[in-house]
């Protein structure tokens, strides 16, 4: 069966982060005394259920077990504090990119909207609200992470290592939005690759694996180790997020395909296409990225001057590449010998992922 490794890691561990998860949050909805912060708490649980493949809190456990941690239950409950985060940044992240479907229901802000939102207000209040809940889902993130019962020392370096997370993965949101301000042609290889490494790399692969880490008290190889593997394993993630946001199948990853067209975002796919482009399709290319009217057959011909200009096939082997660099950090790693199967098998699923 292909990617059987990772597959039996991620069937072992992932109800049990659910579980630990949901117990969280359905805790939070309860505490609610006032009609107000219930219906944001809810939305923020309702989030949380709607889908995901809890990937980051997977790594955590991933990490924690790999550098060689032995209380596997206590990692469980401090992993649902990645997903908490993750749920923070979604949500500020739909607000920002202005998209309305997330894992195939509507995001917290549209929802909030079409719920709760009377005829007097509107998408404003709906987005301060929304806004309002990524806020308290980072708060409950810190908080989950401090009641999971580990060691104070390690509590302490664990809080610190989730809030360093987050600063670099907000510097990688800042450029990301920076970049999308900066005409096509302002935009180079190199600025794409580093909020790849920022936003994605150390925040999905990289993040996790140095909390679990900071969980087991780890020396400094394993984090090297985990870097090592995580920064190239990470920007090729990312690099085929993007392909799949443009040539994916909406009904499997729950977005609306040719978002990331509209929305201006500056991917690879993007940047080397003008790069590549005749003087025709680089005209082309700045008159519909970033135009959110865009209609679906405008959207067709932006993929078809990626695929004409060879940008879709430069992304495909930058990531090939990419992968297998972190395939290699692993060999001689001080990692658990099973650990390292499922990183590989991780790493190999990503390129070949289609949601």
């Amino acid at each position: 069966m292909a990617f059987e490794k990772m597959k039996a890691f991620f069937a072992e561990w992932v109800p049990k982060i659910d579980q630990e998860l949901y117990a969280f949050l359905e805790e939070k909805v309860e505490e609610q005394k006032d009609s107000f912060n219930r219906r944001v708490v809810e939305d923020i649980y309702r989030f949380a259920r709607a889908g995901g493949k809890r990937v980051r809190p997977t790594l955590v456990v991933a990490g924690y077990l790999g550098a060689g941690g032995k209380d596997a239950e206590k990692a469980v409950k401090a992993s649902i504090a990645y997903e908490l985060l993750h749920v923070y940044l979604l949500i500020h992240d739909d607000i920002m990119d202005r998209d309305e479907l997330r894992r195939g229901q509507p995001t917290v802000w549209k929802s909030l909207m079409d719920r709760y939102i009377n005829s007097s207000l509107g998408r404003h209040e709906a987005e301060a609200l929304a806004t309002c809940a990524g806020d308290l889902a980072e708060t409950y993130s810190t908080l989950a992470l401090m009641r999971a019962g580990m060691p104070p020392e390690i509590t302490v370096n664990a809080v610190r290592e989730l809030h360093e997370i987050t600063e670099r993965t907000g510097y990688g949101q800042v450029l990301d939005v920076s970049l999308e301000m900066l005409p096509i042609s302002k935009v180079r290889e190199e600025d794409v690759l580093r909020v790849h490494e920022l936003k994605t790399a150390k925040y999905t692969i990289e993040g996790p694996l140095h909390l679990g880490a900071q969980l087991a008290g780890a020396d400094q190889k394993i984090f090297k180790s985990y870097s090592e593997y995580a920064i190239p394993v990470g920007i090729a993630f990312q690099l085929q997020d993007d392909i799949i946001g443009v040539f994916g199948d909406e009904k499997k990853t729950g977005k609306p395909v040719g978002s990331d067209i509209r929305e201006g975002k500056r991917t690879l796919l993007i940047v080397k296409a003008y790069e590549n482009a005749t003087k025709e399709q680089r005209r082309i290319l700045e008159a519909i990225v970033g135009r959110h009217n865009a209609t679906p057959e405008e959207i067709e011909t932006v993929r078809e001057i990626i695929v004409e200009t060879g940008s879709l096939d430069y992304s495909k082997a930058l990531m090939e590449k990419l992968v297998q660099q972190g395939l290699e950090a692993l060999e001689g790693a001080q990692i658990r010998e099973d650990i390292k199967e499922f990183l590989a098998d991780l790493a190999d699923y990503i390129t070949k992922r289609d949601k």
